[in-house]
């Protein structure tokens, strides 16, 4: 006959019974197993279950009950922390790249702003029909002999002027557009823009004079008048040419004319002077001593064989 003999002990996480088979008859041990009964002290709850006699009296004990709500507590816990942590490594790395980028960012600004060679500009412009391409083309060889027609695009000329660099292009122009142009042009090489020579065709002067002055208005206006101005005089070789002393004197009645006009267009809108749309004060006469820089007059003739006055231009691009 088979009998359970019972034997209580005590553990950490509670009490535990075991419950050995023995043989009636001689109280030997002979089973392999004992059955092993946990009760917790905690919650008051048990577990049973069957374990070799002879292994650790723990084996079997995988955890109390009340400790696994415990356990998924730790877990939770766990997790947030490891979250934690990731987002703190995250942020680290994104501080790590900022410092990075601060850093290439001030490195090209230093090297763009003190070290790198900039290239200075000079502008041709005028009105169509002025010249432009063919004083382009002398500047760029002395003895070329231009066949010009209207141009379709901008002409780029790049010069080494005693070890820098020097860009003289002339800008395309066209009845509709040229003002508009300028201001574009003058806005984006405004920084390297060093002069800019304005062409007058003298022939033709005497009927386009106010076309003429609204667009070298204009030109000085957008160069915000701090960027020296030459007035080549062209075609001097031609019987109705003004000579650069009578265009001078007739663009100054004609800025003068302008200065007004603006003024009272302005006044007439919102009273406002948000944006000065004038080179000087209206109520007085014009006169190119006003300008902070100097405005040069020159005649030139740059079509025939001897390019009168085209050397003076070709010194005072390279000057």
């Amino acid at each position: 006959m088979m009998c359970l003999f019972r034997k209580k002990n005590m553990t950490v996480q509670g009490s535990y019974s075991s419950y050995i088979l023995l043989n009636s008859g001689t109280f030997e041990m002979s089973t392999r197993y004992v059955i092993v009964r946990l009760a917790s002290v905690i919650t008051g709850t048990s577990k049973m279950w069957v374990r070799e006699r002879m292994a650790e009296k723990s084996a079997g004990i995988f955890f109390d009950p009340a400790c696994k709500e415990m356990d998924s507590k730790k877990q939770v816990l766990n997790d947030k922390v490891e979250k934690v942590e990731d987002v703190s490594q995250n942020l680290t790395l994104i501080s790590i790249a900022v410092a990075i980028s601060i850093v290439i960012f001030t490195a090209v600004f230093i090297y763009l702003k003190f070290f790198r060679k900039t290239v200075d500009t000079v502008l041709i412009c005028g009105l169509s029909d002025s010249g432009k391409t063919c004083i382009f083309s002398k500047v760029a060889k002395k003895n070329s002999k231009p066949v010009t027609y209207t141009s379709l695009q901008e002409n780029v000329m790049e010069l080494n002027v005693k070890g820098n660099n020097l860009k003289v292009f002339f800008l395309l122009s066209s009845q509709v557009d040229e003002t508009f142009a300028f201001a574009i042009r003058a806005t984006r090489e405004r920084s390297t823009l060093r002069g800019i020579l304005f062409v007058v065709d003298s022939a033709s002067f005497s009927k386009r004079a106010r076309d003429v002055a609204e667009f070298l208005y204009d030109v000085a206006l957008e160069s915000a008048k701090m960027i020296p101005i030459m007035i080549a005089c062209n075609k001097q070789d031609l019987d109705l040419a003004k000579t650069d002393l009578v265009i001078r004197t007739t663009l100054e009645k004609e800025f003068t004319l302008i200065n007004k006009s603006r003024s009272s267009a302005l006044a007439g809108t919102d009273g406002s002077d948000s944006k000065r749309t004038t080179l000087t004060d209206s109520g007085e006469q014009f006169t190119w001593n006003q300008l902070p820089k100097p405005v040069e007059f020159v005649s030139c003739t740059a079509s025939d064989d001897t390019g009168e006055g085209i050397e003076i231009v070709r010194k005072w691009i390279i000057q």
